[in-house]
């Protein structure tokens, strides 16, 4: 009997790596890696919240956007589940209860039920994502954040009511799946892909490795 084995695992056994970009072929779907993905950066910024080393200003952003994400939480989750019908829904008087946490400061009991929620929607993320690539993709990742990213995120406005932090420190402060996350919730996108991500999982994983390797100008 012949046993036909994954080409992957053939090119592992080789000792081959090879990164290949397949769209959609470890995501449930656009709408769902958009829910797991916001759900992770929730969490992040309800850590941040509690620290006492963030800033005033900062602390004021941070609730603008925690309110946000938890204005559309519902929306996220009722498009998610359109993607995959078995998952078992969760009521709207849920939804409303996280918002009310928020507002009552309770942020133990919020956590609590977003890291729930979050377990029940994990960010999948295909193994090109879990990998730091090599220096010789940075070139790609260094005229991409150069062409899209610096404007807003030198650090220049760091201080403004809504900052856009410095990405090369910002990615070493956290977990690169929480950094993966805020990278694909914060991507827009031209007119034509909207809210599509406009990039492919590999040069995603090249901008990550980029910020939390290499060293700006601006740094040096």
């Amino acid at each position: 009997m012949k046993i036909l084995l994954p080409f992957a695992v053939v090119l592992l056994l080789l000792g081959t790596c090879v990164f290949i970009d397949v769209p959609g072929a470890f995501a449930k779907g656009e709408h769902y890696r958009r829910l797991a993905a916001n759900l992770l950066v929730l969490q992040g910024d309800l850590r941040q919240l509690v620290e006492r080393s963030t800033s005033v200003k900062h602390l004021q952003s941070l609730h603008g956007r925690i309110e946000e994400k938890l204005a559309v939480l519902e929306l996220l989750v009722r498009y998610a589940n359109q993607e995959n019908l078995l998952i078992s829904k969760d009521s709207p008087e849920f939804f409303h209860k996280l918002k009310r946490l928020f507002v009552s400061e309770n942020l133990f009991e919020l956590e609590n039920d977003l890291d729930r929620l979050s377990k029940k929607y994990p960010l999948l993320l295909s193994p090109v994502l879990h990998s730091g690539l090599t220096t010789e993709y940075f070139k790609q990742a260094e005229k991409i954040h150069q062409s899209l990213c610096s404007g807003c995120h030198s650090g220049a406005l760091s201080e403004s009511a809504v900052p856009a932090f410095d990405l090369f420190r910002q990615s070493r402060t956290m977990s690169r799946r929480e950094f993966a996350a805020r990278i694909l919730t914060g991507l827009r996108g031209d007119q034509l892909t909207s809210l599509e991500n406009p990039f492919t999982d590999t040069e995603l994983s090249a901008l990550i490795s980029y910020y939390r390797n290499s060293v700006p100008v601006e740094m040096n």
